[in-house]
């Protein structure tokens, strides 16, 4: 499978990490584009001075469209609405994955949406 874009929902800490080590650390050629998405303006912010994304969006439907890999960062109780949100802009052969510390609710989640 070839990664041509990467989404990353939720640019704090670990998305943010993410999203740098994508751009620092990935051996490909040429590297996924980065777009992400965060609810808080402070953390879209600091993501865009630090070049965490290559671009950010408003909303994260629009940050997910034409993704092939969707990164899903945000705290467990906000994940399903995340989902809600981007189900209708995926790809068909996009993957979701999220770093949540739990699983069966966020399944759950997926499944239903």
């Amino acid at each position: 499978m070839t990664i041509a874009k990467v989404a990353i929902i939720g640019l704090g800490l670990i998305g943010g990490s993410l999203g740098l080590a994508l751009k620092e650390g990935y051996s490909g050629d040429p590297p996924p584009a980065r777009t992400g998405w965060d609810q808080d303006p402070a953390a879209r912010t600091l993501a865009r001075e630090r070049g965490v994304v290559d671009r950010i969006f408003g909303d994260p439907a629009a940050a997910v469209d034409g993704a092939d890999l969707v990164v899903v960062a945000v705290p467990v109780l906000a994940i399903r609405d995340v989902f809600r949100a981007i189900a209708p802009a995926l790809a068909l052969e996009a993957v979701v994955t999220d770093v949540a510390s739990t699983k069966a609710a966020v399944c759950a989640w997926g499944g239903e949406l």
